[in-house]
């Protein structure tokens, strides 16, 4: 399995995964010549792209989602208008995409109908952004695995000490907004284990935070916690540079 994060942040999100000649591409908010560059630029092109998995309908997320064929575009329900039935994903269900096996989790955001996914081949990950809490059920379902592309949104006393109004800030502090740093490392001391192999922090706020405040941020709560985890395989995507990680087929 690889996975390669295209871009993650307020502007645009868009990843693509690939194992034994399936590709899934996870969200599309960059345009379609961003697209097709980025894949050039790895060696695939639009065609290496099988399914289209929607998170939710917030335009960071969808907004070059009706550029693909319907036939293969995915999400949960009221994400997308005349979203045919055969193409809307049931929470806490497990779907066959080609080589993949991919569950669908429930996400608490503000946004229709907010989903991540646990994907599994070869190897195993987690996509799970857009998130103000992480549940119970959740937790239990994503111990363990190889590769994690969790939120780590904001800082709070960065956040707190933006210009934003009150109300903005409070939707991101609350538990249909988005993780912070210090939430996400503590989820991950807690989830992690001996076949994890990478973090990646993502969908980063430009103004709420920094990569080095959240990779601090880990490193901090790691040790405090007492957790010897390699920390050069904990990284942050970025809203244009692309973050790639995994293994090619043999």
């Amino acid at each position: 399995m690889q996975y390669h994060v295209l871009a993650s942040g307020s502007k645009g999100n868009a990843t693509f995964v690939y194992e034994h000649g399936t590709g899934i591409l996870i969200d599309c908010g960059i345009t379609k010549k961003q697209l097709r560059y980025k894949l050039n630029q790895l060696g695939f092109s639009e065609n290496d792209i099988d399914y289209v998995l929607l998170t939710h309908d917030h335009y960071d997320h969808k907004k070059n989602i009706h550029t693909f064929d319907p036939d293969i575009v995915y999400t949960a329900k009221g994400n997308i208008d005349d979203l045919d039935e055969e193409h809307e994903l049931q929470v806490y269900e497990t779907y066959q995409f080609g080589c993949f096996e991919v569950t669908v989790l429930r996400l608490s955001h503000d946004a229709t109908n907010t989903i991540g996914f646990i994907i599994r081949g070869d190897e195993s990950l987690l996509y799970m952004t857009d998130t103000g809490y992480v549940s119970q059920r959740n937790r239990q379902m994503i111990s363990d695995l190889n590769y994690y592309i969790i939120e780590a949104n904001h800082d709070v006393q960065m956040l707190m000490n933006t210009r934003r109004p009150l109300f903005l800030k409070n939707r991101i502090l609350s538990d249909t907004g988005h993780l912070d740093n210090e939430y996400s490392a503590k989820l991950m001391v807690r989830m992690i284990g001996p076949h994890t192999k990478d973090i990646v922090l993502a969908h980063l706020s430009e103004e709420a935070n920094t990569p080095e405040l959240a990779l601090k941020t880990y490193n901090y709560i790691f040790d405090r916690y007492g957790i010897a985890f390699d920390r050069t395989h904990i990284r942050t995507a970025h809203q244009v540079m692309v973050c790639s990680g995994g293994h090619k087929d043999d």
